[in-house]
């Protein structure tokens, strides 16, 4: 995703047009790029007269482009109040964030008094299926960077759910070369077990500055998450009620030490599996959230980012729901 900073109305343009340069990159029509630009113009317009600026997310799939509008704000008490046409609190039509829910085809907002708001809307192109709302990530580049040296990939598997997520050594183009060897290589065979895929993944990274990794295999029948990791990956399950369970990595950087490689098998239950990069701090709390478990996997990433991200490295986030729906 690419980060933009809105601070005044000048950044409410370039948000507007970054937006349907993805609408376009996705292949929207124009009706479509339009609905889009008024999305992002809404979100973009929202974050610098009630958020006192922010920032916008943008990033894309096959055939859908993502927003999320984050900012630390005074945040809305009453939220579907707030959504409601007609209603403003900066003397406007009041139409904003309800024209944003009826162009967008996923929706959610998470607000808090005294903890600002994050807004997510996804726009998908016309007769494309939309993509499932059990998993959401982001990869954002240190600032200054054009390339992320972060990445990750879901395979979905029926109710199971096979899991990568990786941190190119450094930032920069070599360490975007290094998580796309990465990526490429997982994708091959998504479901081999935890361990052999860091073990296949250590050895293609050999020709690269390496990095470090981990993969999560989700049984759902079991109810259980088996775990490989190399390096300083983070990841914890994070059950509907009780504390975090944080997930063990080994020492090592992938392509150059991997002294052992084993994986960890944990049971789960309903709750969320979060797994992030370095460029994430890990001071987060379930708690300083209401309603952290049941929030949308995509718009909890983006609250995570806002929250925790370090500002000196690519940061990624992903987060996946576990057990029933």
């Amino acid at each position: 995703m690419i980060e933009l900073a809105v601070v005044d109305d000048s950044s409410v343009a370039q948000a507007r047009r970054a937006a349907q340069a993805r609408g376009v990159a996705v292949a929207f029509d124009e009706v479509r790029v339009g609905q889009l630009a008024i999305v992002a113009t809404e979100l973009a317009t929202n974050i610098v007269k009630h958020g006192g600026g922010g920032t916008l997310l943008v990033g894309d799939g096959e055939a859908h482009v993502d927003l999320l509008a984050l900012d630390r704000g005074p945040g809305m008490a009453d939220v579907a109040k707030c959504l409601a046409d007609g209603y403003s609190s900066a003397g406007t039509l009041g139409n904003g964030l309800g024209a944003v829910r009826r162009l967008s085809q996923a929706f959610a907002v998470a607000s808090w008094p005294g903890l600002g708001t994050g807004i997510l809307a996804r726009v998908v192109r016309q007769g494309a299926a939309p993509p499932t709302d059990s998993v959401g990530g982001l990869s954002v580049p240190k600032r200054g960077e054009d390339v992320c040296g972060d990445g990750w990939w879901t395979q979905a598997r029926g109710s199971d759910c096979s899991v990568l997520v990786v941190d190119g050594l450094g930032h920069g183009p070599e360490a975007a070369r290094a998580a796309h060897e990465a990526l490429r290589v997982f994708q091959r065979n998504p479901a081999a077990p935890p361990a052999e895929s860091v073990q296949s993944l250590h050895l293609a990274l050999r020709h690269t500055r390496g990095g470090a990794l981990a993969v999560a295999s989700i049984d759902a029948a079991a109810g259980t998450v088996t775990y490989a990791g190399l390096g300083n990956i983070a990841a914890s399950l994070v059950p509907v009620n009780g504390p975090p369970r944080h997930l063990v990595s080994l020492n090592g950087i992938a392509g150059h030490n991997a002294r052992k490689i084993h994986a960890f098998e944990y049971p789960c239950g309903q709750g969320l599996l979060i797994m992030h990069s370095d460029g994430i701090g890990t001071g987060w709390k379930p708690e300083r959230y209401p309603g952290f478990t049941h929030l949308h996997p995509l718009l909890l990433s983006g609250l995570l980012f806002r929250d925790f991200a370090r500002g000196r490295d690519d940061a990624t986030v992903v987060v996946v729901k576990l057990g029933p729906a």
